[in-house]
C-alpha cells in the first residue's frame, strides 16, 4: 500500500482559479467545493485575498450572492420535496441559509431604532451591593466628567 506523500510548496492560485472560486460562489456553491475542486487549501484562498484586494472584493460580492443563490435553491428544494426525511432535511437546509444571509447580509439583519429625547435635569444613580442608593448631583462630579454642547468641541478631561 503506497503512502500519500505531504510537504512540499502550496499550489498558487492563479487568476483562472480566482476567477472560477468567485463565479462559483456566486452560483451558489460553498468555498470548500471550489477549493476540492482545484486541490487548493482554504487558508491559501485567505492569503490570496489578503494579497489581492480586487480578488477580496468579488469574493465577498460572490459569497453575498452566493447566499441569495443558495436561498433561492433551499426554498425551491423544500417545495419539492416529495417524502418527510427530505422535507426535514431540506428545511434545516434553509434555515441555515437563512442563517447565513442573517450574518451577512444587511437586507436580512433586523432593524430595530429608538430615539430617546430627553429635556430637563439628569439624574445618574446606582444601587449598591447592600442596597443603598447613590444618587450623583451636579457638584459631586470632578474628575472624568465631560460637557458636551451641539456648538462646543470636545474638550480631554485632565
Amino acid at each position: 500500500m503506497a503512502q500519500k506523500r505531504g510537504g512540499g510548496k502550496a499550489r498558487k492560485i492563479t487568476q483562472e482559479v480566482k476567477a472560477d472560486i468567485v463565479e462559483g460562489m456566486a452560483s451558489g456553491r460553498t468555498l470548500l467545493d471550489m477549493c476540492e475542486k482545484h486541490k487548493v487549501n482554504r487558508a491559501n484562498v485567505w492569503r490570496a485575498r489578503q494579497v489581492d484586494h480586487d480578488f477580496d472584493n468579488n469574493f465577498e460580492r460572490a459569497a453575498c450572492n452566493g447566499i441569495l443563490a443558495y436561498l433561492d435553491i433551499a426554498k425551491k428544494d423544500l417545495a419539492n420535496a416529495t417524502s418527510r426525511d427530505d422535507v426535514l432535511k431540506y428545511k434545516e437546509l434553509l434555515r441555515h441559509a437563512e442563517w447565513m444571509a442573517e450574518k451577512r447580509l444587511a437586507m436580512f439583519q433586523p432593524t430595530q431604532r429608538a430615539e430617546v429625547t430627553h429635556q430637563g435635569p439628569m439624574v445618574v444613580g446606582w444601587q449598591t451591593i447592600e442596597g443603598e442608593s447613590i444618587i450623583l448631583n451636579d457638584d459631586q462630579g470632578n474628575s472624568r466628567a465631560r460637557l458636551l454642547t451641539e456648538t462646543a468641541a470636545l474638550i480631554p478631561a485632565n
